[in-house]
């Protein structure tokens, strides 16, 4: 079974995500632990999945100033290879299996209207088992989904004796602590 995120993880995580470039001194320093501690945690954190980093560019800057959401219809049978196709495009900025009107729903990046006619009647249209589509255009974003933060509440499990085991690192599970 998978060890819970603890409070201590999750102040690091509300720390990072205020700013991602904080070294391990200035986290231990905000967070009141040690630099070590920092360290593993976050080691940890990566093994699992929990945290991961890039590098975001912000396309209205580099001239990709239209926006869009594609709703698709697709055949079913096909889910998989069709995502594997959007995946690998460029202009596709997030891609989804959804429920409702929509199979799938993608956000697309690119630089003007005519990018958009291309990407819809060129490489949308290539796609084999996609039935239909509906456009969407942004003119701007309210909020960017990378903007998203965790939660402060007070259902936040508190750090507890699995906090002070160690951990295998390949494996995640814990080792007896040493008396």
């Amino acid at each position: 079974m998978a060890r819970s995120v603890t409070a201590t993880d999750r102040a690091i995580i509300r720390l990072l995500q205020q700013n991602a470039r904080m070294s391990y001194a200035e986290l231990s320093r905000a967070a009141g632990i040690p630099e070590s501690t920092v360290r593993r945690r976050m080691d940890r954190l990566q093994q699992r999945g929990v945290i991961e980093f890039s590098m975001l560019a912000d396309p209205s800057r580099l001239g990709y100033d239209l926006r869009a959401l594609i709703g698709l219809k697709i055949e079913l049978r096909r889910l998989d290879e069709i995502a594997a196709t959007l995946n690998a495009l460029d202009e596709v900025t997030f891609a989804g299996f959804v429920t409702g009107n929509f199979d799938i729903i993608i956000q697309i990046v690119v630089r003007s209207q005519e990018a958009l006619v291309e990407f819809l009647t060129v490489t949308l249209a290539k796609v084999d088992g996609v039935k239909s589509t509906e456009t969407f255009v942004m003119p701007y974003e309210i909020k960017r989904a990378t903007s998203w933060r965790l939660p402060a509440t007070e259902h936040d499990p508190p750090d507890d004796l699995f906090d002070e085991l160690d951990y295998d690192d390949l494996t995640m599970e814990p080792k007896m602590p040493r008396r």
